[in-house]
């Protein structure tokens, strides 16, 4: 079998409805973890698909096996490895004979054997298909206004090395770097890194000059790496947001945002943008507002001389942010060098609504006229995915998405060609509702689908799930991936 190798940092699987806490210097707090993984096949024909365990904690290894036919996903759980026990926490990698892509949701969500009762929280993230020897992450948090981060890195190589992680908080300065070793790692092995680890200082839970910063991981060995953000001191979690690291090769001048908000609908966005040369940069990040008081509009945040690897963060927040409030808008980040960014989405509006999602904006040179979104779900286990399409091009757009359902009934639907201007963005939601978009018909609700998109210009995407009943559970988001046509 020749292997398309997308390396998962499976976090927690937990089997059983009560696991063990684990504490917050070790990762996510609370109880309750498990994952599950959708593999998507964008190959020309039926995948093969192997996906191997790694015990975090020993040398035992867990492995299933899937099928997956042209476009459509397989789903996987904690119960499809026979033998992983409770409790079980490590890596995985996933292997092919055909192309793949992959993303992870964690969640502590009640949902049969797993999760736990009142668990609120759930993080997606993208499977790693090309590791470095240096990871990036533009946000670092230690109990910045109660949220921190928990970095989980996997050696993606093939012999024990040393990892080593420098956090820069804040300025940047010499006196706000702080570095943590792990002395080895095995192969396909994975490690938790907390900025605690590291002696980062925490400001209990108050804003401060040194709890949010940016951290980079380096070793002799490739690595794959996968950022948790969570609330502190919470026994059973309500909020996670997750997205997975940078390497050399998501390095980019430019770089795009669909979707920034500044109290719309109570939801707020920040922008963490990380330099990525070897010299300092300044930053432009223009917005063109979609929808809300801002649509049509166009506004404008700068930064100057930001150092090599720290980060700026640039607030959607009332009183902080060129946006007014009220607006939606998609942010293109511009600099004199390479940089990286991520995005995070906060419902600040209702604490028993909290919401948080972190994603990846995504560089022009990875920009293709095509597009792989491994999960979307239309009203599927009480949850529902908007998915963004956005034009990145010269010229108006022609958009074309095709959806492999599965679940409640099983179709293929193909939409009818939609357009979206340069800079613009397309949506689909809950498109059961919505039969006008299609040429061949979406024909059933309570569905998962594997989503391909084609289209006559550059174009990205996000794929935002959320409850279909507020406040339910947590939102969750991740980036589409973009193949070569």
């Amino acid at each position: 079998m020749k292997k398309r190798m997308v390396s998962i940092l499976a976090v927690v699987v937990v089997l059983a409805l009560v696991a063990g806490v684990v504490a917050a210097q070790t990762g996510i707090p609370g109880s309750g973890w498990w994952t599950g993984e959708q593999v998507q096949n964008v190959g020309t024909s039926t995948a093969n698909i192997v996906v191997t365990a790694y015990d975090k904690n020993g040398s035992l290894t867990y492995t299933t096996s899937q099928t997956a036919t042209v476009g459509s996903t397989v789903g996987l759980t904690p119960n499809n490895f026979a033998g992983m026990p409770s409790g079980f926490i490590g890596s995985a990698v996933v292997s092919s004979d055909q192309p793949i892509k992959a993303v992870v949701n964690v969640s502590n969500v009640f949902n049969g054997t797993f999760g736990v009762q009142g668990g609120k929280a759930q993080a997606l993230y993208q499977g790693t298909e090309s590791p470095d020897t240096k990871l990036y992450f533009p946000m670092a948090k230690n109990n910045r206004f109660g949220n921190s981060t928990a970095f989980y890195v996997q050696n993606a190589g093939t012999a024990a090395a040393s990892v080593t992680a420098v956090f820069k908080m804040d300025t940047g300065s010499p006196t706000n770097v702080y570095t943590y070793t792990i002395a080895s790692l095995d192969p396909n092995k994975m490690a938790v890194i907390n900025p605690v680890d590291a002696s980062v200082p925490s400001a209990g839970g108050t804003g401060g000059r040194d709890n949010i910063g940016s951290l980079t991981v380096s070793s002799a060995q490739p690595l794959a790496g996968t950022v948790l953000e969570y609330k502190q001191g919470q026994t059973i979690a309500t909020i996670l947001g997750g997205t997975r690291g940078f390497t050399a090769a998501n390095f980019d001048t430019k770089t795009y945002a669909p979707t920034i908000k500044n109290d719309r609908f109570g939801r707020f966005t920040g922008i963490q943008v990380q330099n990525a040369s070897a010299n300092p940069v300044n930053v432009t990040v223009v917005y063109i507002g979609s929808a809300g008081v801002c649509a049509g509009g166009t506004y404008t945040d700068t930064t100057t001389g930001l150092q090599p690897g720290s980060s700026k963060t640039f607030n959607q927040l009332v009183g902080q942010s060129a946006l007014p409030a009220n607006c939606t808008a998609a942010a293109t980040v511009s600099a004199t060098g390479t940089v990286i960014a991520t995005i995070n989405e906060t419902n600040m509006s209702n604490n028993a609504n909290a919401a948080l999602i972190t994603l990846s904006a995504q560089g022009s040179s990875q920009a293709t006229t095509k597009i792989s979104v491994p999960q979307f779900k239309d009203q599927r286990f009480g949850a529902t995915t908007g998915l963004m399409i956005e034009n990145v091009g010269t010229a108006t757009a022609s958009i074309v998405a095709t959806f492999s359902c599965r679940g409640g009934a099983t179709f293929t639907a193909i939409s009818v060609p939609r357009t979206a201007p340069v800079g613009g963005a397309i949506q689909f939601f809950k498109p059961s509702n919505n039969p006008a978009w299609f040429s061949t018909p979406f024909p059933s609700k309570n569905v998962v689908c594997g989503v391909t998109i084609t289209a006559d210009q550059p174009i990205v995407a996000t794929a935002n799930e959320q409850p279909d009943t507020v406040g339910a559970f947590d939102d969750n988001n991740y980036e589409g991936f973009n193949l070569v046509p």
